[in-house]
């Protein structure tokens, strides 16, 4: 009995060698598409769009667009999936639309290009990343146990993990679409809205423009900071 016994202990044995390849050649597929992308982007002239005379120039080219607003949250969405600077578009929606639809515009071209990187990393890397880990999946799953819809919105309204970071950690460890897209909407909003009320502001302070607007963009700072401190006053006013 004990030669029966052995032969499908090493063909199990073996399984994890054609396994570990596919999630390299995924992984290898996921890497390509965002090197494609980042050099497009380079090449276009869209990673220019950080230098803030860059866009305002590219604003006033713009403004008499057709369906400029669609064109713009497709945009935003593209950008934000990919893992583009975001902030420019986040700075020119302020700018051409105005405090209310701007940060509509840039809230949901935002939510919509976080829901893409959830996506694109389930579709490509998901598994292939977990094939890799191997034991270390398990803390995922913990992760993915503990990070309920309220972690996930402390994660965003505070952002100490990077935008991109924590879409790929949420859709790796294997979290609902539905509390992802839902935490990240809200998450974002305050911090959206500030950006894009300043928007002015802040290009004006970020390129000297003048006395009021590098004051204006003083105040953005510290309201973003203080958008830091809610979740802990939250949780003090809980207990």
């Amino acid at each position: 009995m004990t030669g029966p016994a052995t032969g499908p202990a090493t063909g199990a044995a073996s399984t994890p060698a054609p396994t570990r390849r596919r999630a390299l050649v995924r992984l290898g597929m996921l890497a390509v598409v965002l090197a494609a992308v980042a050099v497009t982007a380079s090449r276009s002239g869209l990673l220019d769009l950080r230098d803030p005379a860059t866009l305002l120039a590219t604003i006033d080219r713009v403004r008499d667009v057709p369906y400029v607003q669609v064109l713009f949250v497709l945009a935003y969405a593209v950008v934000a999936a990919f893992g583009l600077p975001a902030l420019p578009f986040t700075l020119a929606g302020g700018i051409l639309f105005g405090t209310v639809t701007g940060s509509a515009l840039n809230w949901v071209g935002a939510t919509l290009g976080a829901t893409g990187t959830f996506l694109l990393a389930r579709l490509v890397g998901g598994d292939a990343l977990r094939g890799l880990l191997g034991a270390q999946a398990a803390r995922l799953d913990l992760f993915a146990g503990q990070a309920g819809f309220g972690t996930l919105f402390r994660l965003r309204l505070v952002p100490v993990i990077p935008f991109n970071a924590l879409s790929f950690t949420a859709a790796l460890a294997g979290i609902g679409l539905r509390p992802y897209v839902l935490a990240t909407a809200l998450g974002i909003l305050p911090g959206t809205v500030t950006y894009t009320y300043f928007a002015g502001s802040l290009v004006g302070g970020v390129s000297g423009a003048s006395a009021s607007a590098r004051t204006n963009l003083l105040i953005a700072s510290v309201l973003l900071l203080a958008l830091s401190f809610l979740p802990s006053l939250l949780r003090r006013r809980r207990s």
